[in-house]
């Protein structure tokens, strides 16, 4: 019965950090477009690049989010441990921690990911 319960727990933080990331992104879309009004189209196109990156991962966390979410051990610990691994390479090599939401959902994402792992032992 826990297993169910972390699972669950799992499930929502993973995807509260996805929709978070996803957020991220689609505001930064939204200052470039900002930019590209202004007439600043070389800090417009510095926006896009992070946003861009921002929805994909956000997308690849809530799918995972979602194979994590099913009933067996095995894929809560195989979810846990691909979550995982993104939120590290995120924070290592992405800067997740440029923005208030990114850091958020990294860490949103992460509690996500440990209670997968629990869930699945």
């Amino acid at each position: 019965m826990t297993g169910d319960r972390d699972r669950r727990l799992g499930f929502l933080f993973a995807l509260l950090g996805a929709g978070l990331l996803i957020l991220s992104g689609l505001l930064d879309l939204a200052g470039g477009a900002v930019a590209l009004a202004v007439g600043h189209a070389d800090r417009a196109l510095g926006f896009v690049d992070p946003a861009v990156l921002a929805i994909g991962v956000g997308v690849i966390i809530g799918l995972f989010a979602i194979v994590g979410r099913d009933r067996g051990s095995d894929r809560s610990v195989g979810a846990g441990v691909i979550l995982l691994v993104l939120v590290l390479v995120g924070w290592l090599l992405l800067g997740f921690a440029g923005g208030v939401l990114t850091l958020l959902a990294s860490i949103c994402v992460l509690v996500g990911a440990l209670l997968f792992l629990l869930a699945g032992r």
